[in-house]
């Protein structure tokens, strides 16, 4: 009787120290996938890539897995680094579902469980319907300059112009729908965020109440700000650096003037071919009160020097050679170039990237 009662209360103990992990229960199947592959499942940080979880494979292309999921992130299902899925979990999901190709970069893929997933599809389904749209506008627009019909090249210019606002709408409609979710951020890196900042900023400020600890929604916040402080009618910040031969220019010495300030590089062959533009533009207005102040963001003096001097540009040129972490371009949001801002004698900005004829119109209606 002692032995069985000590056998009973081992297998109590036993029973109550055997716990199921938690998480959200991933499952699902591959129909291609090699003897030997590795499946993972990846987080999107603000370090980048990284590994969170593995995957196993059994034979028939089957795998369940549960996951430790305790905030909404961005994941990657990567088979064996030829397909990889990406989905938007946030651990309050009981089961997610994927069924994949596995072997095929384009391969067919769906999941299932995922609301938020649902929607990044949505809008990743909307988006691969407007390229290829745009894809044969183009192809139109290439036949009719090819047989130089002007008619047919306008009305399909027209036509894809109404397609993109359309379909800036249409995403605009499913990022709202979204909101609280990460798609809805997603959704933002699609559409104009300096055409649609008032939107983009109540998107943010949303998903700020709802998700403030997600990476993802502060950067967008603090991107957001930025923007509204480089929005047209908002004093430009302020930018102090040196001048090829050592000394400081700052931004703020040139008030009074209307002043193009203009981001490039030697190395950034659209700048070069804009520069002439630019010069046409300094000899026929710099008596008028105008100035361009040019920010470099090579690597090395003597290539932005040797570049001054080829293209011939007789303006003020500051830099602090630190490429693309250059202080002003941070500070700007110069993540391409050229680039450039047009700031009235009150230090206000009043356009942004105004290229060889618009540049032309604009400083025409200033200067008369």
């Amino acid at each position: 009787m002692k032995n069985t009662f000590l056998l009973v209360l081992a297998l109590v103990i036993a029973g109550c120290n055997t716990t199921e992990k938690e998480g959200v229960k991933l499952t699902g199947n591959v129909e291609v996938f090699p003897e030997g592959g590795i499946a993972t499942v990846e987080v999107i940080t603000e370090d980048g890539v990284v590994p969170f979880d593995t995957l196993e494979v059994d034979r028939n292309g089957n795998f369940s897995e549960v996951l430790a999921i305790e905030n909404p992130e961005f994941f990657r299902l990567n088979f064996n680094g030829t397909q990889i899925i990406t989905m938007i979990l946030t651990g309050q999901e009981q089961e997610v579902v994927v069924n994949a190709q596995g072997n095929d970069p384009r391969g067919f893929f769906e999941v299932s469980g995922s609301y938020d997933t649902d929607y990044k599809n949505q809008i990743d389904n909307l988006m691969q319907s407007y390229r290829e749209k745009i894809q044969v506008f183009q192809q139109a627009q290439r036949q009719a300059r090819a047989s130089n019909d002007v008619s047919a090249f306008q009305t399909s210019q027209a036509q894809m112009v109404d397609l993109a606002r359309r379909t800036q709408g249409e995403i605009k409609v499913l990022i709202r729908d979204a909101v609280p979710s990460l798609a809805a951020y997603y959704g933002l890196q699609m559409i104009d965020a300096n055409e649609n900042l008032a939107f983009s900023d109540s998107i943010a400020t949303a998903l700020q109440a709802s998700i403030p600890e997600s990476f993802h929604v502060q950067q967008l916040v603090s991107q957001v700000s930025t923007k509204k402080r480089l929005a047209i009618g908002n004093e430009a910040p302020e930018i102090s650096l040196e001048t090829p031969a050592g000394e400081m220019v700052s931004l703020s010495s040139l008030r009074g003037k209307y002043v193009l300030l203009d981001f490039w590089a030697a190395w950034c062959r659209p700048c070069r071919a804009e520069n002439p533009n630019l010069v046409r533009a300094y000899s026929k207005y710099s008596g008028q009160n105008f100035e361009i102040l040019q920010v470099s963001l090579d690597k090395t003096r003597d290539k932005w020097v040797q570049a001054i001097e080829q293209d011939g540009l007789p303006w003020l040129h500051i830099s602090d050679l630190k490429f693309w972490r250059s202080e002003a371009a941070i500070d700007y949001q110069v993540n391409a170039i050229p680039a450039s801002f047009l700031i009235d004698p009150e230090g206000k900005i009043i356009a942004k990237n105004l290229r060889g004829v618009q540049l032309e119109a604009k400083l025409k209606e200033i200067f008369g």
